[in-house]
């Protein structure tokens, strides 16, 4: 039997809470596409494929030294899994913390994301990756 949508994307978080990128990554199929806004510290916008999706990832786990997503609802809707919720985090270099509003669209096809993109204040998450002025 195939894992439904909604485990698919619960196990995607569980893995990004862990920092476990073999975790995310386990759940993308290999034609995977995310797009993700430019003006996140860590992206540049479009990523194809199993490599993409491991820059993508592992770049923004790379900036951060915590991160936690309260997902408050996963409202499927065929192949589709539209995720709501809290994204916190502290980046590395400047212990600066976010915590900002996030919905995220999942499509998945035989237990894989498919197609990922997300909608987030990303102005917190900016500024929080920015050292303090002197």
């Amino acid at each position: 039997m195939t894992e439904q949508p909604v485990d698919t994307v619960k196990r995607l978080y569980a893995g990004l809470t862990a920092f476990d990128i073999e975790m995310v990554l386990g759940t993308c199929d290999p034609e995977v596409e995310i797009v993700a806004p430019k003006s996140l510290p860590w992206s540049e916008g479009d990523y194809k494929g199993l490599d993409g999706a491991k820059a993508y990832f592992a770049s923004a786990l790379g900036h951060l030294d915590q991160a936690k997503f309260d997902v408050e609802e996963l409202l499927p809707s065929g192949d589709w899994v539209t995720a709501l919720g809290w994204w916190s985090g502290r980046f590395k270099e400047t212990g600066n913390e976010f915590n900002v509003r996030f919905v995220h669209f999942w499509i998945i096809r035989d237990g894989k994301v498919i197609r990922a993109e997300g909608v987030s204040d990303t102005v917190p998450i900016a500024r929080a990756g920015e050292p303090a002025a002197a």
